[in-house]
Order: structure tokens, then C-alpha cells, then sequence
């Protein structure tokens, strides 16, 4: 299973592997922004959570084994 996590961007969102997160640091300018470092964004990305809400975020992410399974509606429904 795939495990990834949706975040919000200042201006937009993001969804990120789990196991690819490397770290994370508040951002300097605004304590309520975290960097996240990740193989894909090496160079950080800004996320609109701070380091607390981020840590708790990522740290049931890794500990959750949750599965979301799409149910397909029956056609012909009336």
C-alpha cells in the first residue's frame, strides 16, 4: 500500500509520500509555515501547518495502516 498525506499549501495543497519525508523545519519568517524536505522536494516545500501540527500529521501516518477503498455505484439506479 501507497501511503501519502494531503497538506495545504499557502496558496493551493499537496500530496505527499509518506516515506519520502526526509525532515521538517518551522519557517523562519512565519512560525506557522513548516518546511518539509522530501526526495521529490529536496529543496522544501512550504506548508500551511506548523511543526507541531505536522509532526502529529506525519507521525499517524506512518503509525495509521488506514486503506480508502472506492466503492463503485450500481448503474442503472433509479
Amino acid at each position: 500500500m501507497i501511503e501519502l498525506m494531503g497538506v495545504k499549501l499557502p496558496k493551493g495543497e499537496a500530496i505527499l509520500l509518506t516515506a519520502e519525508v526526509g525532515g521538517a523545519v518551522s519557517d523562519l519568517s512565519n512560525p506557522k509555515l513548516t518546511v518539509v524536505y522530501t526526495d521529490t522536494f529536496s529543496e522544501g516545500i512550504t506548508i500551511n501547518m506548523t511543526i507541531s501540527e505536522f509532526f502529529d500529521l506525519w507521525m499517524s501516518c506512518l503509525m495509521t495502516d488506514l486503506e480508502v477503498v472506492e466503492i463503485a455505484e450500481p448503474e442503472n439506479v433509479h
